[in-house]
């Protein structure tokens, strides 16, 4: 009787898909904010302006995976609306202290040193920001769980908001000559190119991940494989058809896809393409995902996207704080070249990322605590 050899598969982790993606966007943080302080304190040198375009457009692909993949966590979950709306206070309260951290206290060092003005400092803590967003999300989210809304209902409204947004458009702009309300609208509204992350037109995102968890989270793997691939059809025709329609009407594609300088930001164009595209790397890591099954690189991401948070915090503080004490030693114009941006990037990432491994969970449970409101259980004394 011969033997029938029979190879083992690595085993396939769970989702992983979205677990890859999550810890891709946020390590490619450090690179895209370094850039954008460096160029927006003017310290960059010609050539890392030059070389800088291509970074930025990284910023096509990070935020709206990030938020497809939150959706996605929450997507056929059991949480109550009560404890979702909770979390969601959590994130902006997390935000604010971010803000506080990164942009308030070392504006406050500047202004006495320097003697520089703290209105634009206290603006940056105002502006929107992804924390912000997600907990704007999160509690919008909770009304709609609370409303007994279904999941596509929500994607139905998600798309009416960004109408309504682009409808705003032309009124909040006109707000843009104001700091403090600029930046406080810009949370909900497109007002300026400060606007990175308004309610109103990025909601879709997280909206489809939620659909995407709900379905997928009930389905087989061979019902799952089967909608990962009709993903990929769907992003890569939706994508090539959007093409032709841009040049067509001769819309510049890469004004259109980066964000946040560009023209069309939070419009419709903008946010067709990010959607498409987000799609496509979701259905296309499903694939890689299957390729490398549980290897020491998956488990390696896997925890980085576990500790995502910790690691989004460390690396912004650090950044703003080295661009902060540019500034304040009064450092030349154009003095931050290309091996100074590789240089940073390497060690803010290798930072990060050891802090994060070791303290995580230290730091998630600390931040939790401190935005918890829970109060401290009395000790009964023993009855003697």
């Amino acid at each position: 009787m011969e033997q029938q050899v029979v190879t083992k598969k690595k085993p396939l982790v769970r989702f992983g898909e979205f677990e890859l993606l999550k810890a891709l966007a946020i390590l490619g943080l450090p690179a895209v904010h370094v850039m954008e302080e460096a160029m927006e304190g003017g310290f960059a040198s010609p050539d890392l302006i030059h070389f800088g375009s291509g970074i930025i457009g990284l910023c096509v692909f990070g935020p709206s995976v990030f938020m497809i993949c939150m959706g996605f966590g929450i997507g056929g979950g059991s949480a109550s609306p009560k404890i979702i709306r909770k979390n969601g206070i959590q994130f902006l309260l997390i935000g604010a202290l971010l803000n506080i951290v990164r942009w308030l206290i070392p504006g406050i060092i500047q202004k006495i040193v320097i003697d520089t003005p703290l209105i634009e400092d206290i603006g940056f803590c105002l502006q929107s920001d992804i924390y912000y967003f997600v907990g704007f999300f999160f509690i919008l989210y909770s009304f709609f769980k609370q409303w007994k809304m279904s999941t596509p209902s929500i994607l139905m409204v998600s798309v009416l908001m960004l109408t309504l947004n682009t409808v705003l458009m032309p009124i909040t702009h006109r707000l843009d000559h104001n700091l403090i309300l600029g930046s406080l609208l810009g949370n909900i509204v497109y007002v300026d190119e400060t606007s990175c992350f308004p309610l109103l037109s990025w909601t879709i995102f997280p909206c489809v991940g939620v659909l995407l968890g709900e379905v997928l989270k009930k389905a087989t793997e061979e019902r799952r494989e089967f909608i990962m691939r009709r993903t990929l059809d769907f992003s890569v025709s939706l994508f090539v058809s959007f093409l032709v329609f841009l040049h067509d009407y001769e819309i510049s594609l890469m004004k259109t896809l980066v964000s946040p300088i560009n023209d069309y930001i939070t419009d419709l164009p903008n946010v067709i393409l990010l959607l498409s595209l987000a799609l496509l790397l979701i259905s296309l890591t499903y694939y890689l995902c299957k390729l490398i099954g549980a290897s020491k690189f998956m488990k390696f991401m896997i925890g980085m996207s576990t500790f995502i948070m910790p690691f989004y915090l460390l690396q912004w503080v650090i950044i703003a704080w080295i661009f902060y004490g540019m500034a304040i030693f009064r450092a030349p114009v154009d003095c931050f070249n290309i091996p100074m941006y590789i240089g940073t990037v390497v060690v803010v990432t290798a930072v990060c990322i050891v802090i994060t491994q070791k303290r995580g969970m230290r730091i998630m449970k600390t931040l939790l605590k401190i935005t918890s409101f829970k109060k401290k259980k009395k000790k009964k004394r023993a009855i003697a």
